[in-house]
């Protein structure tokens, strides 16, 4: 019997160990599948936003989402110095509130009003994981991916992306920006 139990609690942590972590990831090259993603305020995110326009998107969750700060502010910076790139380049910050639920989500969508007015950006909430699943984004990490103005993948990093990896995608964004 209690090898029973023992095979039985094994399989069961194998099946979640194999439906946290992602089967696959977008690579750089493909295109980005259809998502809705929605803000507290009700304001919608898919990928029809991101087309003809360059796109950065950080997509986290709520203990991971400060992980690329410096990443975001040198973005805001790099943005101040090409005023072309402050038309063409949108920066998204979309949070996995997957783990809400009916008694969580009025205070999910509180803190994410009160954060988006703090920083002066719009969140959104990927309410029910499918974003992250389809996207194939680590789920303990925080997630950057480009976009170009066609939808396709040209940039994909998981975790802090590191000082030296700075430059090769500000440049990727400055040469993107050209091509549009």
């Amino acid at each position: 019997m209690r090898s029973f139990q023992a095979s039985i609690s094994l399989s069961v942590m194998l099946i979640f160990w194999i439906f946290a972590i992602p089967a696959w990831s977008l690579e750089i090259g493909s295109v980005v599948p259809s998502f809705t993603v929605v803000s507290p305020n009700g304001e919608l995110l898919g990928r029809e936003q991101l087309l003809g326009k360059l796109s950065v998107i950080f997509y986290d969750t709520r203990l991971t989402a400060s992980s690329n700060n410096d990443l975001k502010y040198a973005l805001a910076d790099l943005r101040n110095a090409h005023p072309l790139l402050l038309e063409d380049l949108q920066v998204f910050q979309i949070i996995d509130a997957s783990s809400a639920n009916f008694f969580t989500r009025s205070i999910w969508k509180r803190k994410l009003r009160e954060n988006a007015r703090k920083y002066g950006i719009t969140l959104y909430a990927d309410w029910n994981g499918k974003m992250r699943r389809d996207f194939g984004f680590h789920p303990k990490l925080s997630n950057v991916l480009v976009v170009d103005a066609q939808g396709v993948v040209r940039y994909v990093f998981f975790g802090k992306v590191p000082e030296s990896e700075r430059n090769a995608l500000f440049t990727l964004l400055l040469k993107l920006r050209e091509s549009i």
